[in-house]
């Protein structure tokens, strides 16, 4: 074996570990670096895959990765919280291990060649894997105060000497020296990998899982009045939502009551509550279904709606409508905390989504003074603007200031007085993002006696189909909700229209739609076809009979043309060596027919050696005819003449 394919080997084992790592999957590592040791020594023959192969291979990835995988990864591991991206990645390392192994070692790389297409094919997708996996975090190391991934850099490396091994196989030594110029730059080519991966994964959807110096800027249980997690909002998908009619926009995922000097809101103090089976009544589906508190006023909105959303984070944040009766799914307990956020407990291997119920009779909440509480820095001018707004009643309060503030302009770019950022935004009209107007709108309620609290969540707008719409962070959002008289609450959004157009300014790419949208019409098929649980396991162990035997079909296809092929490349060649051996030609592997027929010797006679060329053309024309049995048959009658006249001269 050639020294490239060394270093080929050696590139697919590292390739190995860091999946194993990344996946916190030993077996990975040690399955992948054994098959690379037998794909090393071609102990067994392997052919080469074809496109029906491949194929199947992926589908089957995919198909244990979502229903076996899920089930034996570490609990919070990549692979447990996306088996089905899990599973076509480990499909890929096998698709190149296994070119690795059916490679022909004649054509192994020398000085005079160039890389043949199989081993291109490994290291263009081996390195695209190794460049698109977060680097784990064990093997980072801080090189020049930049960390520097080992793991990432060392399959780089290796790749470049797969290049140069057999090309320059003597003064590989002194090659290698025009790599230290990259070697001492590797933390800033780290840094630019860094910088360029996260957009490329927003790209990809969620195929791959988030680096660790990953921020999210969506969702966040305490809001912040800090605009520098908004100026670059993240496109990353973070919930698929499917519903036979519109949907409530509003996806709430806290309540907050208190604002402090720092401008960050805060729950109000009460303690953290849980909901576990004995609060909850089973389906025959096996999901269970937990009793939600409903404070809302249904108006407007008083038909009853289910809701499925799936979360696509690795987050347990749970977000419902604002009238949302009912929660079910396959979790064992949920929790609430002070600020209302609500959290689940999946069981192992469940899919993390959730089924909502909108439209129950509500009951009114109990009316709290901690509603109508001011923040420190609240004074008479900002009282005196605030109470411009009130009207002859509540709901009419309620309008004005709902008027004033959507006629403003919305704005991520915002130019505050440091001292007093929320005086001069509130008294100067100035532009500003949905947290300002949230806040502002629910102090200026509060200030003419209305009960009131910021609501941070999603609101859903990007449709993908008729049924199904996507959530990205990007859409995160704040809003808020007051209390009537008889203590029901009421949703309003005091944050101006103008924000659509920040939306399309953060348009996703047509990759992820064309992702999410395939993924999401694929689950709705599948909750259509798997509803009963009978059927469900039928068409799981039957998927992947079919797909083992289509597997096993199509390889003993491609072996069975391949047997033929050798036993036909044998007989031509057996037919040819008994030529040289009557002729007394020497055995030259590189000349070609023609070359043969060129240097007969010149001693011969002219009988024998017109009826050696007329053998050497037969055999030249028939050699690759389509009817294989007749060309042989005709090529041995006239090696039969030729052999008779060179008895005859010999």
């Amino acid at each position: 074996m050639s020294l490239s394919n060394q270093f080929l080997g050696l590139f697919l084992a590292l390739l190995a570990l860091q999946l194993g790592l990344s996946m916190e999957l030993p077996q990975v590592t040690w399955i992948g670096i054994g098959l690379c040791l037998l794909g090393g020594f071609r102990l067994v023959k392997v052919e080469r895959p074809t496109w029906g192969l491949l194929f199947v291979l992926f589908a089957t990835g995919g198909f244990l990765g979502s229903q076996v995988l899920e089930d034996w990864a570490v609990e919070g591991s990549w692979a447990q919280t996306n088996g089905l991206a899990a599973g076509i990645v480990l499909s890929m390392l096998t698709h190149l291990l296994w070119l690795y192994a059916a490679s022909d070692s004649n054509r192994d790389n020398t000085e005079e060649t160039v890389l043949n297409r199989d081993t291109q094919t490994i290291l263009v997708f081996g390195l695209l894997l190794t460049l698109m996996l977060s680097p784990p975090e064990s093997t980072v190391i801080i090189l020049f105060g930049v960390p520097v991934a080992l793991l990432s850099v060392s399959g780089v490396l290796l790749a470049c000497l797969v290049l140069l091994a057999d090309r320059c196989a003597g003064v590989l030594l002194s090659r290698l020296l025009l790599l230290l110029p990259l070697v001492l730059i590797v933390p800033l080519t780290v840094a630019l990998l860094g910088y360029g991966q996260g957009p490329i994964i927003s790209a990809l959807g969620n195929m791959f899982p988030r680096s660790s110096n990953y921020n999210p800027t969506g969702f966040s249980p305490y809001q912040q009045l800090r605009a520098t997690a908004f100026l670059r909002p993240s496109t990353r998908a973070v919930m698929r939502v499917i519903a036979d009619q519109q949907p409530n926009q509003y996806l709430v995922g806290n309540r907050l009551v208190h604002l402090d000097e720092q401008l960050v809101w805060q729950p109000s103090a009460r303690p953290l509550q849980t909901l576990n089976s004995f609060d909850a009544e089973i389906l025959p589906s096996g999901e269970w279904r937990y009793p939600l508190d409903n404070h809302h006023a249904n108006i407007g909105n008083p038909d009853s709606q289910t809701l499925t959303i799936s979360s696509l984070s690795n987050a347990n944040y749970v977000f419902v409508n604002p009238g949302s009766g009912h929660l079910t799914g396959r979790f064992s307990g949920i929790g609430r905390n002070a600020a209302d956020v609500l959290t689940l407990v999946y069981e192992r291997g469940a899919d993390r989504r959730w089924q909502l119920e909108t439209g129950s009779s509500p009951v009114p909440d109990t009316i709290s003074n901690e509603n109508l509480l001011m923040p420190t820095f609240w004074d008479d001018t900002l009282q005196q603007k605030s109470q411009e707004f009130q009207g002859s009643e509540v709901q009419q309060t309620v309008d004005n200031v709902l008027s004033h503030f959507v006629t403003r302009r919305y704005s991520l770019q915002t130019d505050f007085d440091p001292n007093q950022p929320f005086h001069d935004f509130y008294l100067n009209d100035k532009a500003a993002y949905c947290f300002w107007f949230a806040t502002a709108a629910t102090l200026a309620l509060r200030a003419n006696g209305i009960p009131s609290r910021l609501v941070g969540g999603y609101v859903i707008h990007e449709r993908l189909a008729s049924e199904l719409w996507l959530v990205r962070e990007r859409d995160a959002h704040s809003w808020v909700e007051w209390q009537d008289s008889q203590g029901y609450w009421h949703t309003i959004d005091p944050t101006p229209p103008s924000i659509t157009a920040f939306f399309g300014g953060y348009d996703s790419s047509p990759l992820s739609v064309w992702y999410h949208t395939l993924a999401g019409q694929w689950q709705i098929l599948v909750d259509r076809i798997l509803a009963d649980e009978l059927t469900a396991n039928l068409v799981r162990y039957g998927g992947l009979l079919i797909l083992a035997f289509l597997f096993i079909r199509e390889y003993r296809r491609i072996r069975g043309q391949q047997t033929k092929l050798d036993t036909r490349s044998l007989r031509w060649q057996k037919l040819w060596q008994r030529f040289l051996n009557i002729s007394k030609l020497p055995a030259h592997s590189s000349w070609t027919v023609s070359t043969y027929a060129e240097n007969l010797p010149t001693t011969w006679p002219a009988s024998q050696s017109i009826a050696v060329r007329e053998f050497l053309q037969n055999y030249n024309v028939k050699r690759f005819s389509v009817n294989d049995e007749q060309a042989i048959k005709d090529v041995e009658e006239e090696l039969q003449k030729c052999l008779k006249i060179l008895g005859e001269q010999l």
